[in-house]
C-alpha cells in the first residue's frame, strides 16, 4: 500500500469532512420510502426527489449524471482504460415507525454521531461514495478503470429498480456494494418472502388485525381490534405489559410492543405479532374456532428458524436458515401473515417453497404473493474478494476473513459483485445511544464513515491492477 496516498486521503477527508456531513443532510431530509403503489411512478415523489437532489449534487462536483427514468440514477467518473467499476448504493429508506428522540428527517448531529433515517442504511454510505470518487478527482488520481456510483431507489421494497436497470442496461465488470459489514461478504442467503392466508375467516369478534411495517424488519408493533361485549372485558384484567388497551365505542382495541431488528439477524428482536397472536389465545380471548386459525400464525413465530413450516436446514458456508412472520393483515375476514424467509446459499429455494406450501395446506392456509431472491456468491479465492479483503485488512491492521451473511443487498441482482462495509469498524465507548438499521433513531458514527471512505477509495485504486472479468 503508498503510505504517501493514504496520507493525502486521509487529509482531504478531514478537510471535507463538514460539507460531507451538510450534503448528507440534504438527502437525510427527504422522506424517500419507496412506494411502488404510487400514482408518481415508479417508486413515490420521494424516491424521486432524494435521487434528483443527489444527481445535483454530483454534477456540482463535475460528474455525469444519468437517471434512469427513476429506477436507478448515477455518477460516473470516466477512467484511462476499459474496465468498469460499480459502486452501489440506495437511496430509498424503510418507514420511521415510532420512538424516535431525534426527528427522522432533520439530521442531527451529536459530536462525532448522526442521527437520522438513511445515515447508515444506506445514504450515509452512498455520499461516501460520491465523496471517493471526488477525492481522487480532486488529488489528481487518475484512474484506468471508469468507476459509476449507481443510486437506487427501490432496494428496501424488493429491488424491483436493479432488476429493472438490469433487464435494461449493461452491468459494469464488478461491483462493490457499500451496505453491509466490513470485510467482504461473498455469499449472500437467498430471500423468499411469501403470504399465509388462512382458508377460513375469523368470526366477527375480530374486527381487524394488523402489525409489522415491512416485510424485513421483525416487527415491534401490532394490534387487535376487538367487538365490545361483556365476555371480552372479564378476560382484559389479565394483560399487562407489553399490552395496552383502549376502548372506544362498540369495540375494544390491543397493542402489542416487541422490539425492532433487521429479519437477516432476528435473534434479538421481540416479534409483536407473536406476542399478539399467542396472547389472544392464551388468555381465551379467540373462539375456539378463531384459535385454531390463530395456532399456526403463532407457530411460525415460535423461533426464528422456520420450524413450524418444515424448513429448517443450514450450510457450512452460510449457517442455518431464519424465518420472520413480519406483516400481519385480515383480508375479507381472513388472516394473512406475511413472512421474510433467510435461507443457505447452497439451499434449493423452490424445495424451500414447495416445504411452506404443503405444510400451510396441511393446516388450513394457503400461500400466496411468494418472491424469491436468490442467494449471492462470488468464490473466496476471486481476485475481487482478496482484492478488497487485502485493503481492508491492511489500512486497519487487522486480519479478519470474508464472509456471508443473511443480509440482502444489491449484491444478488448483479454479476461479479459482493458487499463491502462500512458496518463492522470499532467504536468508541461513551457515544450517545444509537439504533441500527430499520430502528428509530437510527445513528451513525462520523469517524467510521471517514474510515471507510478511505478504504474505499484505496480500494478503487488497488482495482486498476486487477482483472476484474
Amino acid at each position: 500500500m503508498d503510505a504517501n496516498l493514504r496520507t493525502k486521503i486521509e487529509g482531504w477527508f478531514a478537510a471535507h469532512t463538514d460539507e460531507y456531513v451538510a450534503d448528507l443532510a440534504k438527502i437525510v431530509n427527504i422522506r424517500s420510502v419507496s412506494d411502488p403503489a404510487s400514482p408518481v411512478a415508479p417508486f413515490g415523489q420521494g424516491c424521486r426527489d432524494v435521487l434528483d437532489k443527489m444527481l445535483e449534487i454530483g454534477t456540482g462536483y463535475g460528474f455525469s449524471a444519468k437517471n434512469y427514468d427513476y429506477y436507478v440514477g448515477s455518477l460516473t467518473a470516466p477512467g484511462k482504460g476499459e474496465g468498469t467499476v460499480g459502486l452501489w448504493g440506495h437511496l430509498d429508506v424503510v418507514p420511521e415507525g415510532d420512538g424516535w428522540e431525534h426527528q427522522p428527517y432533520n439530521m442531527t448531529r451529536e459530536g462525532d454521531v448522526l442521527f437520522g433515517r438513511g445515515v447508515g442504511d444506506n445514504k450515509g454510505p452512498a455520499m461516501v461514495g460520491l465523496y471517493a470518487l471526488r477525492c481522487l478527482r480532486e488529488l489528481g488520481i487518475e484512474l484506468q478503470n471508469t468507476v459509476t456510483l449507481y443510486l437506487g431507489t427501490d432496494e428496501e421494497k424488493g429491488m424491483a429498480d436493479v432488476t429493472w436497470f438490469r433487464e435494461h442496461y449493461p452491468l459494469p465488470d464488478c461491483s462493490i456494494i457499500p451496505d453491509s459489514g466490513f470485510p467482504v461478504c461473498y455469499g449472500e442467503k437467498g430471500i423468499l418472502e411469501g403470504t399465509l392466508v388462512s382458508a377460513k375467516a375469523l368470526s366477527g369478534d375480530i374486527l381487524e388485525m394488523g402489525g409489522g411495517l415491512v416485510s424485513n424488519m421483525v416487527p415491534d408493533k401490532a394490534y387487535v381490534v376487538l367487538k365490545e361485549s361483556a365476555a371480552l372485558f372479564q378476560k382484559l384484567n389479565s394483560i399487562s405489559a407489553p399490552f395496552t388497551v383502549e376502548r372506544e365505542p362498540g369495540k375494544v382495541i390491543i397493542r402489542a410492543e416487541g422490539q425492532a431488528v433487521h429479519a437477516a439477524f432476528p435473534y434479538n428482536g421481540v416479534n409483536a405479532i407473536h406476542l399478539l397472536t399467542q396472547m389472544l389465545v392464551a388468555s381465551g380471548i379467540a373462539s375456539p374456532a378463531d384459535a385454531e386459525i390463530l395456532n399456526f400464525a403463532t407457530s411460525v413465530n415460535n423461533d426464528v428458524l422456520g420450524t413450524a413450516l418444515n424448513i429448517a436446514c443450514e450450510d457450512e458456508v452460510s449457517g442455518n436458515l431464519t424465518c420472520v412472520g413480519s406483516l400481519l393483515s385480515m383480508q375479507n375476514g381472513k388472516l394473512c401473515l406475511g413472512f421474510n424467509v433467510r435461507y443457505p446459499v447452497t439451499a434449493d429455494g423452490d424445495a424451500i417453497r414447495t416445504a411452506i406450501a404443503n405444510t400451510a395446506a396441511e393446516n388450513g392456509y394457503t400461500l400466496e404473493k411468494v418472491r424469491d431472491s436468490k442467494p449471492a456468491y462470488v468464490p473466496k479465492e476471486s481476485p475481487l474478494v482478496t482484492t478488497l479483503n487485502g485493503i481492508f485488512n491492511s489500512i486497519t491492521g487487522e486480519d479478519r476473513e470474508p464472509y456471508t451473511m443473511a443480509g440482502g443487498t444489491y449484491a444478488r441482482k448483479l454479476t461479479n459483485a459482493v458487499a463491502f462495509g462500512p458496518g463492522g469498524l470499532e467504536t468508541p465507548d461513551g457515544l450517545p445511544e444509537m439504533g441500527g438499521a430499520h430502528q428509530h433513531d437510527e445513528g451513525v458514527y462520523l469517524p467510521s464513515l471517514l474510515q471507510a471512505a478511505l478504504i474505499y477509495t484505496m480500494t478503487l485504486v488497488a482495482l486498476d491492477g486487477v482483472k476484474l472479468k
